[in-house]
Parts: structure tokens; sequence; C-alpha cells
């Protein structure tokens, strides 16, 4: 499809969102607490699906031992084992921002909601920590709103950062807050949060990120609630889960089985190259290369995963040197091999934003359409077929004007709970915003054109598994 150069309306977004969620239509005029609980809302899982269970043992164990590195207790780590098991819902929507930046902040307090709609004691989210520190501006893991004043969290040069992803282990990184803006200037913000923030180094940037929201969350959000941020390293620790296992079934048909990896690949490209191409992109087969944080895209070509000619890199398709290449940090799952082990072998809804709500189901389509063709593992294809709302809208529900921050301090008495109720009341279509990120991105307008066209419908085959 051609990028369209008209962007849509919010009103037009929400049409188009309604047409491909129709449960959807029914919450725009009600309060957004009442979606959030919807959202968190699951119902009994089906046991009947070895392979399932399976897969959430491995998550369990997984979700247990990163929230013993986070530096939880054996108690509060079987508590988050226990949600993830008997309450699967995983907001994936923010990336590994610090809790404060506005497009994280407002996912949480969303999801807060949800959480505590069910009186739940543990909210677990995954962020995606592939990112750069500058995403786009002076935006980012590595760039912070104060005071209307932007700081460079790192204190990074320009060289540390626009090459990198903030899971690069070529620290120490240390929490500095540099006004960028003012470089004279004393920020009492600025101060007061750097009084916040842990103050040792760190390997990463994204391991000082996530202790850095830990005490965030305690301080600001709901510490009764116990928050768990898993990222891709933590995946990069599931996926080695996976392939130390023959009896898991990501083992056993992704990587002992070339034919049935490549024929998921091949699935990906024609997703890619038909009418709904510009939402599901492959741009590496499996996993990324990484070296010190510099990711680049792996092919799979004769039983190996291979790079272009820059990098001259080649790693053999085979558990052991998978294995070790996880645990040395030379490769990365890549986004479609996260869902496959924290969502669609599990069983976890998870919650996602402007892009997530249409990419997911195709990942899902692509996963069952392969079963299909193989004609075998008919028990997990069941399953796949009858999960309930397996991928939900849920970042960027909530969004507004404003610095989290200073919102938060304000707080009388430091309870959240009375910022949740006001926010609970508004109706969705006004706590949405401007859906600035459905408005103004080409897909979504494509998307319209498409159905109108009778090129995409949400009748498809492809659409069946949303």
């Amino acid at each position: 499809m051609n990028d369209q150069t008209v962007a849509l309306s919010k009103s037009e977004v929400l049409e188009l969102i309604c047409r491909m969620f129709p449960w959807i239509a029914g919450f725009r005029h009600r309060p957004l607490g009442d979606y959030a609980s919807t959202a968190f809302d699951v119902e009994a899982s089906d046991n009947s699906c070895e392979i399932r269970q399976h897969a959430k043992t491995l998550l369990g164990r997984c979700v247990h031992n990163a929230a013993r590195r986070a530096g939880f207790s054996a108690d509060t780590s079987d508590r988050f084992r226990h949600e993830i098991l008997e309450f699967p819902v995983l907001q994936t929507g923010p990336h590994l921002h610090l809790l404060i930046e506005p497009d994280a902040y407002y996912t949480h307090l969303f999801s807060l909601m949800g959480i505590r709609a069910h009186r739940r004691p543990a909210y677990i989210s995954y962020a995606v920590s592939t990112v750069k520190f500058v995403e786009r501006g002076r935006k980012g893991p590595g760039w912070l709103r104060l005071e209307d004043n932007s700081f460079n969290v790192f204190g990074l040069t320009r060289s540390r950062m626009i090459p990198y992803s903030v899971l690069a282990r070529n620290g120490p990184y240390r929490f500095k807050l540099m006004n960028v803006d003012r470089p004279n200037a004393v920020s009492d913000a600025g101060s007061r949060l750097m009084s916040m923030l842990p103050q040792g180094e760190f390997s990463s940037a994204a391991t000082a990120i996530k202790q850095a929201n830990i005490g965030l969350w305690k301080k600001f959000f709901d510490a009764r609630v116990d928050f768990l941020q898993l990222d891709d390293d933590d995946i990069a620790d599931l996926v080695v889960e996976h392939l130390s296992d023959n009896s898991s079934w990501l083992a056993r048909e992704v990587i002992s089985d070339q034919d049935f990896a490549a024929n998921l690949l091949r699935r990906t490209e024609e997703v890619c190259a038909g009418p709904w191409g510009g939402w599901f992109k492959n741009s590496t087969d499996f996993f990324w290369g990484s070296d010190k944080g510099r990711l680049f895209p792996l092919r799979l070509a004769g039983g190996c995963l291979r790079a272009g000619e820059a990098e001259n890199y080649m790693l053999p398709y085979e558990a052991d040197e998978l294995i070790a290449a996880l645990r040395a940090h030379r490769i990365i799952p890549n986004l479609f091999l996260m869902f496959i082990v924290t969502a669609m072998l599990p069983g976890v809804r998870v919650l996602g934003g402007s892009r997530h709500t249409i990419y997911y189901p195709l990942m899902r389509y692509v996963l069952a359409s392969a079963l299909r063709a193989q004609g075998r593992d008919s028990s997990l294809l069941s399953a796949l077929q009858g999960d309930f709302r397996p991928g939900v809208w849920g970042h960027r529900v909530f969004l507004r004007p404003g610095e989290p921050f200073a919102e938060l301090e304000a707080l009388q008495g430091g309870d959240i709970s009375a910022l949740l109720d006001q926010c609970h009341e508004m109706p969705l279509t006004e706590a949405c915003g401007s859906l600035e990120s459905f408005v103004s991105d080409p897909v979504w307008a494509n998307l319209r054109t498409s159905i109108a066209q009778g090129a995409v419908s949400p009748e498809s085959d492809e659409w069946a598994f949303s």
C-alpha cells in the first residue's frame, strides 16, 4: 500500500477502531475506568492444551526469576508468578521509559485502574528495550521534560546516545539529569527527582531505568500493588528456558524443525507483501544481532543466522548455539518471538498501542496458518482459536497534556486514589486525547482506504485471530 498524505480525524480513527473491534464501540461514551476494568478482566483458562500449559510454566518461572533479580522477596516473586498464571494480562505498550515520562505514565495509570478494579496485588508490564536512547527529537528513554526544560537523563554525549539501544551493556550508566535548555540553572524539580533515583552505577541503562521505576512506583503510584517491569533481557532468559527444555514446543518446532521456521517466515513475508502490508514488518528473522548494544538484522539461511557483509556475522541455528549467544547478549529475541513466548503459547492477553492493535492479530494469524499448513499441533491451534480478546488496545487510551512529575508531587498526602477516581469517570472519547499516534500515522489512513476498497476486511481470514 502507498502511504496516504492526508491524516485522519480523531472521529474517523475511533470509527475504524470500533469497526475492527466492535466490542469497543460500547465503551466510547462510558467511563475510562470501565474500559480499564474490562481490559484486565480475563476468563478462566482452558487447561487441555499441554503445549500451552508447559509454556505457562516456563513463563511463570521467568517472571519469578525476573522479580528476584529486581530485588523482590521470594514471597513477592511467587505472587508475581501466580498473577501471570491466574490472571494472564500483560501491558506491552510503553517502551522502557522512566514512569514519569508522559507516554509511559498515563498508560501505567490506565493499567493501575484496571488492576485496582479487580483488587489484584501485582502488576506486570513488558517494555521494549531494543529502542535507542533517542527515538525522535528530544524524545526517548534518554530524555525527560521537567519544568518545561529538556533533561538528558544519563548525561550522555550524542555519540553515546544515537547508535545504541538502552539494553546495551557498555556502561557504566548513572542518572545525571543534565538540563540542556538551561545548563547553568538550578532545577528544583530536577534536584528533587535526582534524590529519588538510584545513585549507583549500572551496566546498562535498561537496568537503571527498571530499578528506578520500582522506587518511583512505590513512592507515587500504589505501594499496595507490586510492580514488575520485564524487558528484552528477561525475554532472552525466557527463550533460553524454552531452548534448554526438550519438551518445549518452541525448541521442537521453531528451532529443531527448520522447515517449520521457514514456513513461519514465508507466511510473514506473504502478509507483509499483501494488503495488510505496513503493519507487520519482518525486520529480522526471530533474533536481532547485537554488538555491544548496536542492533543489526539477521536472516535464516542454510541452517544459520547470517548478517549482512558489514557485520560479517554467522551463527548456527541450533539450540546450544542460540543459548550461548543469548546468554552472551550477542542476539536478542525480536518482537514476533517475544509475543510467541509471552502471549501466544501461554495464552496471555497483551495490551498495546496504535500499531499493536493491528499487527498483533496478524502475528497470531501467521502462527496459526503455519500450524494449519503443517497439519499438526491441533491442540495449540484450537487454543489460539479459542482465545478471548487476546490483544487489546491498552496504550495511549489515556493521554492528556501535563507534566507527570509535577502532577504526582501535587497529590495530597501522596495518595494517588483521588487522581485515579477523577480519571476513572472521564468518558473514553475524552480521555484518549487527540489520538495523535493514530491520526498522524499513514498506515491507519491506508487501512481506512483499504477497507473502503474491499482490499481488507474485519471478516477476513487474517483478522480471524483478533
